[in-house]
């Protein structure tokens, strides 16, 4: 530690003495020129210059004070509130509450003030409490303040609710709750109790979609903050009976049944209501008496000072006399942890769990612009909640039976991984693209690999373990985010660890896991790259043929069909030449294979283009969309002749693409934009004619998944198309596409669904000839599992229409990420998403 003031002494020290001898000297050589001469020589002596001398004298003089704006000071505090361990909070709410009121009169710093409390508390939802305490404190000192700051929230609060932005409405209200002991009367209760009331109105009318839940989640998640902010502000009778008066009001989703992470007599959980838990678990603490232990209540220590502090009526809140917040699916109960041997998260049963969850959620889904910010706050999350309300961050997995009895063993990195992968396997959206809550997982591995690494290891076997019982849909995303993670930290994992289930039959959905996921790898790198990343007993995973830069031309080979004219077309198609020579030899082709009496001969024609077109194009992405757009009118062409033709193109392009059959998939895709390929030729080539053997395979579903979520955002844009300002005439036009669209988007889900029940019921033969009885089974289990997510996607959408309908116009179409951009494009890009 260095000694500053005697470092500061000493310098004091060493000016003084240099100034002294430097006035001696300039006295010197004063007296040298007044008898007319100088020393050395007679040169003046300040022309002479020292080697390695600035110009200038070193006079250490004492610096002006920095001069700071008290806005800027201000904000840089607040924003900083209880983000360091190391300083105490109670400190730094005295010091802003002190300022704070110190300037109050400048127009300015009231606010800046305001402006910036008012974005914090709907972005930074874990500092509601400690910037409540700022309030609180900064009222104790000056009264005006409390009253301002309540009235501009009041504002925010009325907004938001006419508004239905429900997030911020629900943080804003929770940041009014916290400040209720400067709340004269009824405070919050007024409100809580018109909030019951719009709730029962709309559980009357069936529920609104989803909203009366909504709101009865908002009001039951509000009640521990109130309470732990003014414990006498409102009885316990009141809210024992506006807790009975909810539950009294729950309305159940039809579609509830359909968005549980897990299903069957093996599932780790049975499904659970989010808003029913919190229920449950605030009936459970008015038994013990609120106590909401895992709150901070960062204004403890003012106590004295605020009881003395002026009281303000709550202001007036009017509820709506319409709401249209869209269609509110219910969210379930998720966890990686639950039913661990030790709890390291809290019990889905205590408040405490809904707590914590519902906080962070709001984080996560508040801060998806910086994912770093959104990684640090989730990583200091024992910051911002009581004190040994967690155990010691790192705290190994094995040490936590040594805890005291009665304390707390809740990891704080098992309730992060816990809460990112609750948003990642989210029915039927998430909120934000799955690519955000990847990055922002690996961000908070880069932050604190010691502390996350063994927590996420566990979650990872979790999610494995219960594969057998995991919905479809979330398992592929689980798929997606492990082979996204592992590529983001050198594609290492303890792989010996499955090496037993190696073993099991291919359509095992374990070993089909273990499949998928190093070819998702191989997708995003190189076979040669994944292999060696891998034990030798996965070697089989990887063979020979996806270590190929690029695929056999199969017309290289004399054993198959007209060789020789598959090369020449090649070559025709690789030269450019024109679209008369390439007819004129597929036509000579389409002869020869009549001749020989061969069945359906103008399949030889259409299988050799396909072919060649994925041959040129088997370079990059970009080179097979560069000749797709150069061939579209020939491929178009091939295309309408029949639908059995179009189901050739895909199975054409899936040969080709067989050992690598991610990118035949996302050929396909490409092939529907274009609208070379009707949604309903790639459903029936995958159901129909592929078999009930692809339906383990990753690429299966990937088609499936994707071309019904094409079809789906078509209906809803064209549906919101009709509600905009058109001429009667467009509208009429659009009101005819909308109808053909949702014509065929029932045409698909019935092929669809018509074609798995068949496989789960056992009316076709699933699996080709001499499977085994136990991969039978397996392939229906698979059957209806599909079956299961794909009925969850139709039901919502007509869900989510009837909704539109009564609406009396189109609500704005969702994408199938939730982050509601439309998609745009011409008529040939009419099927394409938005990337």
């Amino acid at each position: 530690m260095v000694d500053r003031g005697g470092r500061y002494e000493r310098d004091n020290r060493d000016n003084r003495d240099n100034r002294d001898n430097r006035d001696n000297r300039d006295n010197r050589d004063n007296r040298e020129r007044d008898r007319g001469g100088f020393r050395d020589g007679g040169r003046p002596q300040h022309f002479k210059k020292r080697r390695y001398q600035d110009d200038d004298d070193r006079d250490y003089r004492q610096q002006r004070p920095r001069y700071e704006d008290p806005m800027v000071r201000l904000r840089k505090d607040v924003l900083a509130i209880a983000e360091s361990p190391l300083i105490k909070v109670e400190d730094s709410i005295r010091s802003i509450a002190k300022s704070l009121s110190a300037h109050w009169d400048h127009e300015a710093i009231r606010k800046g003030f305001v402006t910036l409390i008012k974005t914090l508390v709907v972005e930074q939802p874990f500092k509601i409490p400690f910037v409540a305490a700022i309030v609180l404190c900064a009222n104790a000192q000056k009264h005006e303040i409390g009253k301002l700051v309540l009235d501009e929230f009041a504002a925010q609060l009325q907004k938001y609710l006419d508004n239905c932005e429900w997030r911020n409405f629900k943080l804003t209200l929770r940041f009014m709750g916290s400040v209720s002991c400067m709340l004269d009367g009824e405070g919050v209760a007024t409100l809580l109790n018109d909030l019951a009331n719009l709730t029962g109105d709309l559980a009357a009318e069936g529920g609104s979609s989803g909203l009366s839940e909504e709101l009865s989640f908002v009001v039951l998640i509000t009640i521990p903050y109130i309470l732990t902010a003014a414990p006498g502000g409102i009885t316990e009778e009141f809210l024992t009976t506006l807790i009975e008066r909810l539950e009294g009001m729950q309305v159940p989703s039809a579609v509830e049944p359909l968005l549980s992470p897990y299903s069957g007599p093996n599932a780790p959980y049975p499904p659970m209501n989010n808003t029913t838990l919190l229920l449950n678990a605030l009936k459970d603490e008015a038994a013990s008496g609120f106590k909401f232990e895992i709150l901070a209540r960062p204004w403890e220590p003012f106590l004295a000072e605020l009881e003395a502090a002026t009281k303000h009526f709550f202001p007036t809140i009017t509820m709506p006399t319409a709401l249209e917040g869209g269609t509110i699916f219910p969210k379930v109960y998720f966890s990686v942890f639950q039913g661990a041997v030790h709890e390291t998260v809290p019990s889905q049963t205590s408040v405490s769990s809904s707590i914590l969850r519902d906080s962070i959620g709001d984080t996560i889904g508040l801060l998806d612009f910086n994912r770093i910010a959104c990684a640090r706050f989730l990583i200091d999350v024992d910051c911002y909640f009581a004190p040994n309300a967690f155990l010691k961050r790192a705290t190994p997995f094995d040490k936590i039976p040594e805890v005291s009895e009665g304390k707390s063993t809740w990891k704080p990195e098992d309730v992060c991984v816990d809460a990112i992968f609750t948003n990642i396997f989210q029915l039927p959206q998430p909120e934000h693209k799955l690519v955000y809550y990847h990055a922002t997982l690996t961000e908070v591995c880069k932050l604190a690999p010691q502390a996350v690494a063994p927590s996420l290891g566990r979650a990872i076997r979790y999610l494995y373990r219960n594969l057998e019982s995991m919905d479809v849909e979330l398992r592929y995303r689980f798929i997606d985010w492990f082979a996204h993670h592992l590529s983001n930290f050198g594609y290492t994992w303890k792989w010996t660890e499955w090496i037993p289930d190696l073993e099991l039959s291919k359509v095992h959905p374990r070993r089909s896991f273990i499949q998928e996921a190093v070819e998702k790898e191989i997708r995003l790198s190189f076979a040669n790259r994944v292999k060696s990343t891998l034990p030798e007993q996965y070697s089989e995973l990887v063979p020979e043929d996806k270590e190929k830069e690029l695929p056999d031309f199969k017309f290289e080979s004399d054993d198959i069909a007209f060789p020789e004219e598959g090369k020449q077309l090649l070559n025709l198609i690789r030269q450019k030449a024109p679209n008369e020579e390439v007819d004129t030899l597929m036509n000579a082709i389409t002869d020869a294979a009549n001749n020989k009496g061969l069945p359906d001969p103008s399949k030889y024609a259409r299988d050799m283009y396909m072919t060649c077109i994925c041959h040129i194009g088997a370079k990059s992405l970009s080179h097979v969309l560069s000749c797709i757009e150069r061939c579209k009118e020939k491929l178009t062409q091939l295309g309408q002749e029949s639908s059995q033709a179009q189901r050739q193109i895909v199975g054409t392009v899936m040969r080709y693409w067989a050992d690598q059959p991610g990118i035949g998939a996302n050929v396909i895709d490409k092939l529907l934009n274009y609208s070379i390929l009707t949604p309903l030729s790639v459903i029936e080539w995958v159901i129909l004619d592929a078999g009930g053997e692809v339906l383990p395979r990753g690429h299966a579903w990937e088609m499936v998944n994707t071309t019904t979520r094409k079809v789906v955002l078509r209906t809803r844009n064209l549906a919101s198309a009709r509600g905009e300002d058109l001429p009667e005439e467009q509208i009429a036009i659009a009101e005819q596409q909308h109808e053909v669209a949702k014509a065929e988007q029932a045409e698909l889900f019935k092929v669809v669904m018509e074609g798995l029940g068949r496989y789960e019921d056992g009316g076709v033969v699933v699996g080709k000839e001499g499977t085994s009885g136990e991969d039978v089974e397996l392939l229906k289990w698979w059957a209806a599992s599909w079956l299961r997510a794909l009925k969850r996607q139709r039901d919502i959408e007509e869900a989510e229409e009837a909704m539109r309908v009564s609406a009396g116009s189109g609500a704005g179409a969702m994408d199938e990420d939730g982050d509601g951009d439309k998609e745009g494009g011409d008529d040939e890009n009419a099927m394409e998403e938005e990337v």
